[in-house]
């Protein structure tokens, strides 16, 4: 099926899907690695076959998000995952690259779902969704602290009215949630940081420190009246 809106090449798009019916589409500590080693191998214009490099190669987790993917199809600003659906931010570096990348991405990871849960069917609440960013740098900061504080639901649940209360358990819970792209941003050394490409988007924030205090305070912000 053929977009009203294609893609613009160079222009940057907020990315998101969840699971159908807003099921649970990340059940354990292995779903989401598959799903973040695929985030890395299926941004490639190269084909890679997951499944080879784990069970006939013996990669780990930490050795795919080393391998040389040759060019790639988008540039990843920020990622999260939650368990019933997931964001990203990406700039499409050749035409094409986001629906190429979202295919790769959504065909492989259901493959393995269904496998391992044994079940049949779509995965996905349809198509994923976008929406263009265009040159706004206050949206993209907006959405950069958005994306990043979603987590929070997962561990505070009711946090709009806990956040009085607990605001300081909230900012420790996003330092040790793994799952995002929110560890990288401010400075923890892990290899997820080779999924995101922040070099190919403009500088918001001079360090990380002013990153992390907008983050912090965006949520603080949300705080009901």
């Amino acid at each position: 099926m053929l977009r009203k809106d294609p893609f613009i090449t160079g222009e940057y798009y907020h990315i998101f899907n969840r699971g159908i019916d807003k099921r649970i589409i990340f059940k354990s500590r292995k779903d989401y690695e598959r799903f973040i080693m695929l985030l890395y191998l299926s941004n490639s214009t190269d084909t890679v076959r997951l499944d080879d490099l784990l069970n006939r190669q013996h990669k780990t987790f930490h050795e795919i998000l080393v391998l040389d993917r040759g060019q790639q199809l988008v540039s990843i600003g920020t990622w999260c995952l939650m368990t019933n659906h997931f964001h990203l931010v990406v700039k499409q570096e050749i035409d094409g690259g986001i629906t190429k990348f979202m295919r790769k991405l959504g065909v492989a990871y259901s493959m393995y779902f269904n496998i391992s849960q044994q079940r049949k069917g779509a995965l996905f609440g349809g198509l994923f969704k976008s929406k263009l960013i265009g040159v706004d740098d206050n949206y993209m900061r907006q959405l950069f602290g958005y994306i990043h504080i979603n987590p929070i639901e997962i561990g505070f649940p009711k946090w709009k009215e806990e956040i009085k209360n607990q605001s300081l358990e909230m900012k420790k819970f996003l330092e040790i949630y793994q799952y995002s792209s929110y560890l990288d941003y401010i400075g923890e050394n892990r290899l997820e940081r080779n999924i995101i490409n922040p070099e190919n988007f403009p500088d918001y924030f001079q360090g990380v420190q002013e990153f992390k205090d907008f983050v912090e305070n965006y949520f603080i912000e949300e705080e009901p009246a």
